[in-house]
């Protein structure tokens, strides 16, 4: 895109509503379709393989976790399930983040055993949050614990 000046200030100012009234006009498109991506990438449901770390501060000690590991999470657009615990719709926001920035700033954790790609997409689900490492496998933060997870078939 070339700028270039404009003749006068009115001339900036319409040329410049333009622009961002295009860009308001967009916006829910570019979310819409971002949002149904990222459904369809984390929707199903996932085997917890591995406990791989926790934050600072868990709700579960490592034996606690270690249990959790071979239980299957469900994840559908109307509710997050994972044994007894039923969470509300998520809406699947998604970033792309740094997990060395963004794990300490927002997880109060470590990303260094979690062998996540750099960057990551973390998407937000009602309940918790999930890393996408592959199309097939999800690291998914839960009681304060990181883990590994497969898609399964049920």
């Amino acid at each position: 895109m070339v700028f270039r000046r404009c003749p006068t200030l009115r001339q900036c100012t319409t040329a410049l509503s333009v622009a961002v009234a295009l860009a308001l006009a967009f916006w829910p498109t570019f979310s819409t379709a971002a949002d149904g991506k990222y459904e369809r990438a984390v929707s199903g449901n996932w085997k917890l393989t591995a406990a791989l770390d926790g934050a600072h501060i868990t709700s579960l000690d490592e034996n606690e976790a270690l249990q959790l590991v071979g239980r299957v999470f469900t994840i559908r657009k109307e509710s997050v399930k994972f044994g007894s615990r039923v969470c509300g719709p998520s809406d699947f926001e998604a970033e792309r983040v740094e997990p060395k920035i963004y794990l300490p700033e927002q997880f109060h954790a470590r990303a260094e055993k979690l062998g996540l790609p750099s960057p990551v997409t973390a998407v937000d689900l009602s309940c918790t949050t999930v890393f996408i490492k592959s199309p097939n496998r999800l690291v998914i933060f839960w009681e304060g614990w990181f883990f590994d997870a497969v898609r399964v078939k049920r």
